[in-house]
């Protein structure tokens, strides 16, 4: 009996390795779900709040914290982010403080390029 030989223009074939395909991303994403853990996922308000999460879970998972200590940990963490929130505002209101007065000593087409050239720091374009 001669072997049959298939080609990669066979639809069969085609349909084959997409199949097989699909099914291995499906297991790993499903892989991916029950071994990652949620408070990596879960929703935060914010990027400290899931900088925090992080940070707690990481934590308790390296250091094996009980639940005692998870919690106590929770709330220093909660003190911290709030503490760094707090000086990362003042932060942004001296900031605009020092570029009000710069502003003042500018005339309008200074003003302009200078305000083009605080938004090209502040917001800097992707890399290509």
């Amino acid at each position: 009996m001669a072997a049959q030989h298939y080609s990669w223009s066979n639809p069969r074939v085609l349909l084959t390795f997409s199949l097989i395909f699909l099914c291995g991303a499906l297991v790993g994403a499903i892989g991916i779900t029950l071994t990652t853990d949620p408070a990596v996922y879960s929703p935060a308000s914010s990027q400290q709040e899931l900088s925090r999460n992080l940070t707690l879970s990481n934590l308790s998972r390296e250091l094996d914290l009980n639940e005692s200590q998870r919690e106590r940990l929770s709330k220093v963490l909660d003190d911290y982010f709030q503490y760094y929130h707090a000086l990362q505002d003042q932060l942004d209101e001296v900031k605009a403080s020092g570029q009000e007065k710069i502003l003042e000593i500018l005339d309008e087409t200074q003003q302009v390029k200078f305000r083009k050239l605080v938004d090209g720091v502040q917001n800097p374009a992707p890399l290509k």
